[in-house]
């Protein structure tokens, strides 16, 4: 089955990156980036931080970060220890550096989706926006070959779960419940 899977994701990546094109590979790089250590979701927080009336969605946002990141990052990656598709893609089609931690699942993915999912039951209106941009960085993995589709798709799975998660669990921090 696991064999199945793998060729599979195999199929889809190589299926990506012979549609690379140069105006595309500068898009899905900068969106990439901006998913580096979650410098934009962290962005993203700092005006919901600064309004009253919006910190506990703030708080929540940055709650569920540490959380998808403890639980993917941390505990789910070291455990899998799956090796990316850009250690054995041809060098013709990376077009960014290789990560150095493991591929399973997807952390841009994960934090991106935690932050949505916590958007969405916290402030809807907008969700829209936040979640284009987390199925657009979830692409960009992809593109640029540094996940499988299924890492992305647990990715989106875990994150969502832990901004789902992470809205009790803020209520419980008295600090942010004024």
């Amino acid at each position: 089955m696991l064999e199945k899977i793998q060729a599979w994701d195999d199929r889809m990546l190589m299926r990506l990156a012979k549609r690379h094109k140069p105006w595309l590979n500068k898009i899905m790089i900068l969106v990439t980036t901006t998913g580096n250590n979650g410098y934009i979701w962290f962005a993203l927080c700092i005006p919901f931080l600064v309004m009253n009336r919006w910190r506990l969605t703030g708080f929540t946002m940055l709650l569920s970060m540490g959380v998808a990141s403890l639980t993917g990052e941390i505990t789910i990656k070291h455990i899998v220890k799956r090796v990316r598709p850009c250690n054995k893609a041809y060098d013709e089609y990376l077009l960014i550096k290789n990560p150095p931690h493991y591929s399973f699942p997807s952390g841009h993915t994960t934090a991106s989706f935690a932050v949505s999912s916590v958007i969405y039951f916290m402030c809807p209106m907008w969700f829209v926006p936040v979640c284009l941009y987390a199925l657009l960085m979830a692409f960009s993995r992809l593109y640029l070959l540094v996940h499988y589709p299924t890492d992305v798709l647990a990715g989106i799975f875990i994150g969502s779960v832990c901004g789902a998660l992470s809205i009790p669990l803020s209520a419980y921090i008295p600090f942010f419940s004024f």
